[in-house]
């Protein structure tokens, strides 16, 4: 058996492994009764069908937090000229300990971040990339600890393994503030200051526009949703489903197939699409997972034409997709520089002792290819590159 032919199994066992839960509680005629659910998987709640037919949402919050907290727009967090004072004078130390590293959402984030934070005079002490490794991320909320910082702000891989690290940092007086999700163990305000996140089920109700946009508003469809229990992108996969389901019922949800690595795209969509060869569209979780996707699709003799991919998170690769009118025709992006504006403000706020919210929410941003260059200097905070800009005009 050669390489290719191995791999294409592999990832077609892992289609069925990682589909546990028949999506048998739906009513909607527009989702197949053969789609098949991960554990986590919650239907879509009342509320959230209703806001689901709500065509603007760029100033409601769609998501709860984990534990049901309500969402407060990250524009209202705001730091006074005498809250800034106390803060400089505080000579606070911060330690920032990201999940990964290797995409443009953390990068902008971590600018955010370090930029807020210089211009509070707060000093960064650590910066650390767990790389998607819990067993790391614990060994680095260990070492940031030793350093007894006022505050950290990190992204929990797993809300379960990591939990007694951070329990750990926090029970010795620094500050916590969550980025995306909290870990087992630990309550807002009592334990960390807050969680500081992307409007997620927004999130992933911008994608069925965007993938509804770019297939006419009608045809059939599947999910490649990320398989790991993760609250954010559990919600957002929740909040794709939700708009099919309320705003578009000429587009079918054919198949929903996880992968539990953002390097797996290109070998489950390749496994997908060798079932469902006439598939018109996908949602193709992020962007590294997204152009796996458009790699599968090139091998499998697909033209953009005729088959067009949704993502969520605005990313350098899949922009220059976008621009090229390829495989790349919706992103529903998070905004990740403001996202870490708001996490070092409330963490900020925390440490002078002001109150804070318990779930900070930041609204996504719908991007199509009419729409690219001014939503990449939106994220960016700077016009198109020359090459990008010369192939919107193609």
């Amino acid at each position: 058996m050669n390489k290719y032919r191995r791999a294409l199994l592999q990832a077609t066992c892992l289609l069925v492994a990682s589909s546990a839960l028949t999506l048998s509680s739906f009513a909607a005629d527009n989702i197949s009764s053969e789609v098949k659910q991960p554990l986590w998987y919650q239907p879509p709640s009342a509320k959230t069908l209703e806001l689901a037919k709500v065509d603007d949402l760029s100033s409601t919050v769609v998501s709860d937090g984990q534990r049901g907290e309500k969402g407060v727009l990250g524009s209202t967090i705001t730091i006074t000229d005498e809250q800034a004072a106390k803060i400089k004078a505080g000579n606070y130390t911060v330690g920032i300990a990201l999940g990964w590293l290797g995409d443009d959402w953390a990068s902008e984030q971590l600018i955010g971040l370090k930029e807020t934070f210089a211009k509070y005079g707060v000093k960064v002490v650590a910066e650390t990339n767990a790389n998607w490794d819990d067993a790391k991320q614990i060994a680095d909320i260990d070492t940031i600890a030793v350093l007894k910082p006022s505050l950290v702000v990190s992204i929990p891989l797993n809300g379960k393994t990591t939990a007694s690290a951070y329990r750990k940092i926090a029970s010795a007086g620094t500050k916590v503030v969550f980025i995306d999700q909290a870990v087992d163990g630990m309550d807002p305000g009592k334990d960390y200051v807050s969680i500081v996140s992307s409007d997620n089920l927004a999130l992933g109700m911008y994608i069925a526009d965007e993938l509804a946009k770019a297939i006419g508003g009608k045809g059939e469809v599947a999910a490649m949703y990320f398989a790991n229990d993760f609250y954010v992108t559990n919600l957002r996969y929740i909040g794709f489903v939700a708009r099919l389901m309320a705003k578009y019922p000429d587009i079918k949800l054919v198949s929903a197939v996880g992968h539990d690595d953002p390097n797996k795209g290109q070998e489950v969509a390749q496994a997908l699409l060798a079932r469902y060869p006439k598939l018109n569209g996908l949602y193709a979780s992020w962007s590294i997972p997204a152009m796996g996707a458009v790699t599968a699709a090139q091998v499998a003799g697909l033209s953009p034409k005729t088959f067009k991919i949704a993502n969520e998170n605005f990313d350098q690769i899949v922009a220059a997709n976008m621009a090229k009118d390829g495989f790349i025709a919706g992103i529903s992006s998070q905004r990740p520089y403001d996202q870490g504006v708001a996490e070092a403000k409330v963490g900020l706020l925390a440490l002078i002792g002001e109150k804070t919210p318990p779930y900070v929410v930041i609204p996504p941003l719908a991007v199509n290819r009419s729409t690219l260059a001014a939503a990449y200097k939106t994220i960016y905070r700077k016009d198109l590159p020359a090459d990008l800009a010369a192939d919107l005009k193609k």
